[in-house]
């Protein structure tokens, strides 16, 4: 049976299902609401999230980690040397390319996420103790599968741009003054 029409069914995309729709405004304010529960660090979510992404995944080039956390190269250089500075990360040379760095994280780095998370599920623990029992067992069951969300890459949150009457993404329209799409050519210039 087909229950892909169904309410609730899962669908490709969560504006054709109120359900997904509903999830997905349900996490954003979880996670907001985890990120203000969470006691204050001297490092941001960021930071944080990029020295998760060290100790999980492993040594990484700085703009990979730039990429990851959508935030640009230079800004995270500079979260990089904060973390490096603080003892939680160190850079290393890219066995595959002796002028690249990895960054990789420290003994304390790991002992830092280690307590920054330990906080974290201490205050979400009274949280929990306080729903009636049914919904607690559903947050459990609901575990795996949010395990998995994060799993999976992001998608490109750029659109590609619209098609133009030239027919080439991100290309100008034609005009009389450029017919083909090329620039025009400055005044008093031969074309």
């Amino acid at each position: 049976m087909d229950t892909s029409s169904e309410p609730g069914a899962p669908s490709g995309s969560a504006g054709n299902n109120p359900a997904l729709a509903e999830l997905s405004v349900a996490l954003e304010r979880t996670t907001s609401w985890l990120r203000r529960i969470t006691p204050r660090g001297e490092f941001n979510s960021v930071a944080m999230s990029t020295l998760d992404a060290v100790v999980s995944e492993g040594p990484q080039r700085v703009s990979d980690l730039a990429a990851r956390e959508r935030i640009s190269q230079p800004g995270m250089t500079g979260l990089v040397t904060r973390l490096a500075e603080a003892g939680l990360v160190e850079r290393r040379s890219d066995p595959l390319d002796g002028r690249v760095a990895l960054i990789a994280a420290t003994d304390t780095g790991r002992a830092h996420l280690r307590r920054r998370r330990a906080a974290r599920a201490a205050v979400l623990a009274e949280h929990i103790a306080r729903l009636p029992e049914e919904r607690q067992q559903a947050l459990l069951a609901a575990v795996d599968a949010l395990t998995a969300l994060p799993t999976d890459p992001p998608p490109d949150p750029t659109p590609p741009a619209p098609p133009t009457e030239a027919g080439v993404p991100g290309s100008p329209r034609p005009t009389a003054d450029r017919p083909t799409g090329r620039p025009a050519a400055p005044k008093g210039t031969p074309a």
